[in-house]
This record gives C-alpha cells, structure tokens and sequence, in this order.
C-alpha cells in the first residue's frame, strides 16, 4: 500500500498507515482483545510481544479501513540566520538552516528492527519484547512476523525538526604592505566547513530526507572542511 496519500483537504504526500497502541504483555491481553488481523489464523497471527493496532472502525478486525493519517511530511516553517563578523583582519561568517514542525517516515527502521528475518538488526532491538513488561514499544523478534509488526505504522513516524550548522567561514587578511613585492593588491587565507553539526531529535542517519518525508536508505548530506588562500593582482 502506498505510504504516501494525496487527498482533497490535507496536505500533499501526507503519511497514511496504522496507529499503534504498545504492545500485547500477556496471552489474557490477546485473548481480552477480541481483534483478528484479516486473512490470518488468529490463534497464531498474534502473539504476547506484538505491536497491539487501533481498530478505528471497532470492528473486530485490523485490516486495511483502519488506516488513517499518521504524519505530515510538510514543515510548519523554515528559517535561517546569517551573521558576518569582522575584528581586524580577521572576517567570519556564520550560516544557519533549519525546519521546524514536520515527520519523517523512517522506513530505514523496517529494516533494521525488523526481526522477522536473519539480517543484522540495530542495537535498539535489544531492548525489544522478551517477556512480560520488558518493552512497550519494540516487539517480539519472530521469523515471518505474523502479526505483521511492521506495516507502515505510526511506530516508524519520528519528528524530523532540525536546524544545522550550513556554513562557517573565518578568513584572515594579510596585510600587504609588509610584503617585499607589489605584485599583490591583496592577500586572504581562509579555511571553511560546510554541515558542520546538526540539532536534532530524528533517530536517522540525516533530517534532511527530501520532499516526501520517507527515509529509505537516503544518503547523508556531506561534511565538508576547506583551507585556501586567494591573492588580488
């Protein structure tokens, strides 16, 4: 099913999927729940450990009409602030971006925290379900995942703010006139970092995933540092 949802009177690529409710504790909690997940055997398809879903339409079963909006990839707003400083010869530049107020969809997590196949896992899966009020948030690690613990959930909507540290520069102006020749009208050693830090809460490798709000093995934007030097004839 598509994650993403264009709909008349929300916002564009809207996430669309299942709303978690923790995790079923104990075999009382699934027997008490009286909810089937469609097309499966309910007396194995869920289990103590699994990811417990909203049935929003109260019919029993958790299929595909108890989907809903689970995120908004759009950002409240964006900002930035640019600021250049001089004292003496020396000339800094600072630059700072960020967005505020949008989800991330960090699909990387089906992968990784899985555990329905023999692939290696994150290190968050160690805190996974494995027995009566040990996690309420990471299930079970079962092969073929029966209960279907990871459809596109709200398990895996994250909040995607961040502002970051896009530019520095610090330059340093020799002064000229100290040099034996005059060939130069001026002289400027600098040295420059791009992406240097960045301030947020995602749990992914980089916040900035594009306009889609889906992280799905997304490359990290690079950190770059550069020292150079100009000369004015």
């Amino acid at each position: 099913h598509n994650l993403a949802r264009i709909q008349p009177g929300y916002p564009v690529n809207v996430f669309y999927g299942f709303v978690t409710n923790g995790i079923f504790q104990t075999q009382e909690e699934v027997d008490n729940s009286a909810v089937q997940v469609q097309g499966t055997d309910p007396a194995t398809s869920t289990s103590p450990g699994d990811i417990r879903y909203r049935d929003l339409n109260n019919d029993g079963i958790i299929n595909d009409d108890d989907r809903t909006f689970i995120g908004n990839p759009n950002p409240d707003f964006t900002y930035s602030l640019n600021n250049t400083f001089s004292l003496g010869n020396f000339d800094m530049t600072i630059f700072f971006q960020g967005v505020h107020g949008f989800d991330i969809f960090n699909a990387n997590r089906i992968y990784t925290e899985g555990m329905a196949v023999t692939n290696n896992q994150s290190a968050a899966v160690l805190d996974r379900w494995s027995g009566p009020g040990t996690s309420n948030s990471i299930p079970r690690a079962i092969y073929g995942d029966p209960n279907n613990n990871a459809r596109p959930s709200t398990r895996y909507i994250e909040d995607g703010s961040y502002l970051r540290l896009r530019n520095v520069n610090l330059s340093y102006n020799l002064p000229v006139e100290s040099f034996a020749t005059k060939t130069f009208s001026s002289a400027r050693i600098y040295i420059s970092g791009q992406n240097l830090a960045t301030w947020t809460n995602y749990s992914g490798f980089d916040p900035e995933v594009g306009p889609n709000g889906i992280d799905n093995n997304n490359y990290p934007i690079t950190r770059t540092v550069l020292l150079g030097f100009n000369l004015g004839f």
